[in-house]
């Protein structure tokens, strides 16, 4: 049955090493990010605050991570444009662009270290964060 499709079907198929599932519930989402976890009233706020500017975003697909970004979800706004999110307290909100399937794969201390190249952008969740987010997206869609 498959032989039948044309190459061209294919072609449009992307297929990575982790899982890529559609956008779920918010609920779903945050029950499976936080599975095993004791969470606090606090970071559960702080989490679902996260996620609802992440969906904000409008991502075409959403990406979890099975290694090194495990605790990080990705929202893929372009196919090279993806913001990884770590939806509990701290941590930091990592745009990348061209080769972020590569980039994805490194650890932070790697990708600090500049093995990334300029490849992204890491923005802490502080003061004016979110705007800062929203300005690096939309320079990364022109």
């Amino acid at each position: 049955e498959n032989a039948d499709k044309p190459i061209s079907t294919y072609a449009d198929t992307l297929i990575v090493s982790w899982e890529i599932f559609p956008p779920g519930s918010k609920e779903e989402t945050l029950a499976r990010i936080f599975r095993g976890k004791n969470i606090t009233s606090d970071k559960k706020n702080v989490a679902e605050n996260r996620y609802d500017f992440f969906m904000s975003l409008e991502p075409k697909k959403i990406v979890t991570g099975n290694s090194t970004f495990s605790n990080y979800i990705g929202a893929m706004l372009e196919d090279d444009l993806v913001v990884f999110e770590n939806i509990e307290y701290g941590n930091a909100i990592y745009i990348l662009y061209d080769n972020w399937d590569d980039i994805s794969k490194l650890s932070r201390i790697d990708l600090l270290s500049g093995r990334a190249g300029s490849n992204f952008d890491r923005i802490i969740h502080s003061g004016n964060w979110k705007d800062e987010v929203r300005k690096k997206v939309a320079a990364g869609r022109l």
